[in-house]
């Protein structure tokens, strides 16, 4: 076995004995505590085990969501075992808590021109919550059936074999089309968040090309022909942001926050435009919103990703027709992979701005799937090289950004646990390194840290004129 860093070996044993510390304890207090007990403090154990033996980024997921469990059942566990126990649970889960963070911080490998901040509490607080996350949206997802992986392949294959005989693969700009200007909206008003806006619809009109799998699926989300998007503007023309917000999102009470709406309307004196990706929010026809977005099949992604384009082109123009005197582009997450894709379709964008964006899903998804679901889906026939060669056609890597180099702004998390670091370079290396921001800590708390917020002001100062306030 490798010989592991101290700090590593340090993270992996603090949940392993924070766990076995709270099983132990707990089953001395009765039957009802210790099975209380049993789920979070087997989940700290197994993750630092894991991490001491065979480290894998599944060792600090599963170390930070029982650490999660173990913080919720401190005062039942309290109630049931008394003071001592409750302030064991409280304890041992909070340093396990930390502790899985810093082991996801060593497990990654450095890489050049990405910083790689010492550990800290808050910097392990933030990369736990990440794995935390990370974890539960594993579990809420339920391995796919045999039937569904063949359904897939036969998609794929169809697809390649048809891409690459129109030359789609090979010139992926010619694969999405110019669409037609909005003519007709809907528009109410709300208020939302203490941010008073209008609620606009018009229909998408975005239909996946003729003979591509999976286009009759695509077309039966009926919610989905509708694009929403919220607006808050000004009087007089003026310059524009267009948000776009990441997978699971798409509501203006996520985004108004997220995006620090009513901040940058009032004290930068921009305008504002809250899209709604492809099967998000109220265009979503599924239990979780985006859950579409990113099937099984990978034409679920170019369908979804040509009409997010689509969807954005359209409402630019119409942005245009209401007299915008420049507008620009910010997308977080799989917003920030949309940004750069779209940077390389749309001329006339007075900045782009992506956010923690990954740019190759194929190799997000490998980064994310344990070694034995991957052997699983090869077994199958799921071939990755063929299904990155489909994304092609979608994949910001493969179109030149439109924006000059100095209208280009990336920030991302060093410790990101959602989005690899070389996804992040490697758009940044694409981009020909432009502006970027790295700030410490994951990717759920990217956008609340200093230094993200700052590049967005720094960005609108120097593209759209608009000054925000210091963050």
């Amino acid at each position: 076995m490798v010989l592991m860093r101290p700090l590593r070996r340090v993270s992996a044993w603090i949940p392993a004995l924070a766990g076995v510390s709270l099983i132990a304890l707990a089953s001395r207090s009765g039957l009802a505590a210790g099975l209380l007990a049993v789920v979070p403090g087997a989940l700290m154990l197994s993750g630092g085990v894991r991490g001491l033996l065979e480290p894998d980024m599944r060792a600090p997921a599963h170390a930070a969501v029982g650490a999660v469990l173990g913080l919720l059942l401190t005062l039942p566990l309290g109630l049931l075992g008394g003071g001592i126990l409750g302030v064991t649970a409280l304890t041992a889960s909070a340093a396990a808590f930390v502790a899985a963070g810093w082991l996801g911080i060593r497990l990654e490998p450095p890489l050049a021109d990405v910083p790689a901040p010492p550990p800290s509490i808050a910097y392990g607080t933030r990369v736990a919550l990440d794995d935390a996350m990370l974890s539960v949206m594993t579990w809420m997802q339920p391995p796919p059936s045999a039937a569904a992986v063949r359904d897939a392949v036969r998609e794929s294959e169809t697809a390649h074999a048809l891409l690459t005989g129109r030359g789609w693969i090979e010139k992926p700009e010619s694969f999405h089309v110019v669409p037609p200007a909005v003519d007709a909206v809907e528009s109410s008003s709300l208020h939302i968040r203490g941010v008073d806006c209008e609620h606009i619809r018009f229909e998408s009109g975005f239909e996946p090309h003729a003979d591509l799998p999976g286009r009759d699926r695509w077309l039966s989300y009926r919610e989905n022909r509708t694009c929403h998007a919220w607006i808050v503007r000004r009087r007089e023309p003026g310059p524009w942001l267009v948000c776009v917000h990441g997978a699971g999102m798409g509501t203006p009470e996520m985004g108004i926050p997220a995006f620090r709406v009513q901040e940058l309307h009032q004290r930068a004196g921009l305008n504002l435009a809250l899209i709604a990706l492809p099967v998000h929010g109220p265009r979503s026809s599924s239990r979780f919103s985006g859950a579409d977005f990113l099937g099984l099949s990978p034409l679920d992604l170019v369908h979804a990703e040509s009409q997010s384009v689509w969807d954005l082109r359209r409402l630019i123009g119409w942005l245009r027709a209401q007299e915008a005197t420049q507008i620009g582009v910010l997308g977080i997450s799989l917003g920030g992979y949309t940004t750069a894709l779209l940077a390389g379709l749309e001329d006339g964008l007075a900045c782009v701005i992506a956010g923690a964006p990954p740019s190759d899903l194929i190799a997000t998804n490998e980064y994310l799937a344990s070694s034995l679901e991957q052997r699983a889906l090869q077994a199958a026939g799921m071939d990755a090289a063929r299904d990155r060669a489909i994304h092609r056609v979608v994949s910001p890597l493969a179109v030149s950004p439109r924006p000059g180099r100095d209208r280009r702004f990336i920030f991302a998390a060093t410790g990101d646990h959602f989005v690899p670091m070389t996804q992040v370079r490697a758009l940044w290396n694409h981009w020909d390194r432009p502006r970027i921001s790295w700030c410490t800590g994951g990717h759920v708390s990217a956008l609340m840290q200093r230094e993200p917020r700052r590049l967005i002001d720094e960005a609108i100062a120097a593209s759209l004129g608009a000054a925000a306030s210091p963050s």
